[in-house]
């Protein structure tokens, strides 16, 4: 463990002080900005502060959803992460080790990415921002209202979301479940490069992004249960869906499941090239 927490520190190092890491984000912080511009509009225009949840909504946001998915596919990108300094951290801390270490690094990261997400969407508002505990006017005209068409609010905001969970709640759950399904793409990209020694987890992972729009065009409704897309989103947890066997319980079940198994695939990936370079743990 200790040395997999080495191996993961230098690899948080590393990585995400990446010039195109670094180009990613500030993308994102702009994307994010402008998709939320419109609603810092509508609140000037009718002289009222907009409450700081827009993250839970722009979850519930394809064209976000799919934005920031292609965006975590960008950034596990070079996974396996195998830089020059690679053989000989893997002389000195072990197969396994390195494994473990960009696993952690792959969860912290992922978490990061997510936590930047939610960071900016509360920046993005603040001009005219006004903290409170519940979702507020604005939140909920757009919600009850077609005020999101007059003033060009590019997302939805579902009534399902506003009226079932408080704006602590959906957020929070909103954020884990993103994270998980960040994890789960890094994770999917890591561990098919790995695996292949080609970049066939980014056509992967790329497949999987595009699986929640494909299926909502063409395909039957009960292949959500297979998008890690799809379950990361509060909306889609609602009305007929629910005869899918897509629930909030489902979407959890689902991600600690196909994650765990991931990460031993992965350590097991690590155990194999123990044996076969004869390095010690």
């Amino acid at each position: 463990m200790s040395k997999g927490l080495r191996v993961f520190c230098f690899q948080l190092k590393q990585e995400l002080v990446q010039v195109r890491v670094l180009i990613l984000f500030m993308i994102l912080a702009v994307f994010i900005y402008s998709y939320l511009e419109p609603v810092s509009n509508l609140a000037q225009a009718v002289d009222e502060k907009v409450s700081p949840w827009a993250f839970p909504h722009l979850m519930n946001d394809y064209i976000c959803q799919m934005v920031f998915m292609v965006s975590t596919v960008f950034l596990f990108s070079t996974a396996p992460f195998e830089g020059k300094a690679h053989y000989y951290i893997v002389q000195r801390s072990g197969s396994f080790s390195w494994q473990l270490g960009n696993v952690l690094y792959i969860l912290a990261s992922s978490f990061l990415f997510v936590g930047f997400i939610w960071g900016f969407s509360v920046i993005s508002l603040l001009s005219r921002t006004k903290f409170s505990g519940d979702w507020g006017i604005i939140w909920g005209t757009l919600a009850r209202t077609n005020a999101g068409n007059q003033y060009d609010v590019p997302f939805t905001v579902f009534a399902y979301t506003v009226g079932v969970f408080s704006p602590v709640e959906a957020t929070a759950i909103s954020f884990l479940l993103e994270w998980a399904c960040v994890s789960w793409m890094g994770l999917v990209v890591y561990l098919f490069n790995c695996i292949t020694k080609k970049m066939t987890g980014i056509l992967v992972a790329s497949l999987f992004v595009f699986l929640d729009v494909m299926i909502y065009n063409s395909w039957t409704p009960k292949a959500y249960r297979f998008s890690p897309v799809t379950l990361a989103q509060l909306k889609v947890m609602s009305g007929n869906n629910l005869s899918y066997g897509v629930s909030l319980k489902y979407a959890v079940v689902f991600f600690a499941v196909t994650i765990t198994f991931f990460i031993l695939i992965c350590l097991g990936q690590g155990r194999k090239k123990v044996k076969k370079w004869g390095l010690k743990k």
